[in-house]
């Protein structure tokens, strides 16, 4: 299981690249690590998957598949809602399936003269997509952890409810409050919040 190593393993073509961790303690990587060859994210086995994420340039970053805590190079990030009324929704310790997402950022710079396009990455990109429930609360919640080139890694959070809330998205660093924002919810339309991960 690679993120569960404590060795270093580089990234094989990008700066990162995505892996899934299976139950019976093998891998799939982007790029197999032998052969570096290609592999098709099409072709993860998700129900084996207990971890998933990026590595590489000495880091790795991932969420564990089990409660959907995040992993970010050591440090364990959690996100909660919180109501109105105080009612916790602890939106990272959600037992329900996880839809895995990853995909890469790029733009293009052409030159109209030459006939030249350059292709430049932007951004490589991970998280999920779940359902939370609680009582009669159905919040869907899509964590995305961001590593943009040349600056700071940021989570996109995207969060849509089926009934109206008044509350704050906080988020948390190995269970302490790091920041809060308020961020009212209408039914059935999503909200969206880009947080810039602090250290």
């Amino acid at each position: 299981m690679l993120f569960e190593d404590l060795r270093n393993t580089q990234a094989i073509a990008i700066p990162f690249n995505w892996n899934a961790d299976y139950a019976n303690g093998k891998n799939y990587a982007e790029y197999d690590l032998l052969t570096h060859k290609k592999n098709d994210f099409y072709l993860i086995q998700k129900n084996q998957v207990i971890r998933f994420g990026l590595f590489g340039q000495g880091m790795k970053f991932f969420f564990e598949m089990s409660d959907g805590s995040f992993n970010l190079n050591g440090r364990r990030i959690e996100i909660d809602y919180i109501d109105e009324n105080g009612e916790v929704f602890h939106l990272t310790t959600n037992f329900e399936y996880k839809d895995l997402i990853t995909y890469k950022e790029a733009y293009a710079d052409y030159n109209n003269v030459q006939g030249i396009q350059q292709s430049n990455l932007k951004s490589i990109n991970f998280g999920y997509k779940t359902i939370y429930k609680k009582n009669d609360i159905k919040l869907f919640f899509q964590p995305l952890v961001s590593l943009p080139f040349n600056e700071s890694a940021c989570m996109e959070i995207k969060l849509t409810s089926n009934k109206l809330l008044n509350g704050y998205l906080v988020f948390k660093s190995r269970g302490i409050e790091v920041e809060r924002f308020y961020a009212p919810l209408e039914a059935d339309r999503a909200g969206q919040i880009n947080w810039t991960i602090k250290h």
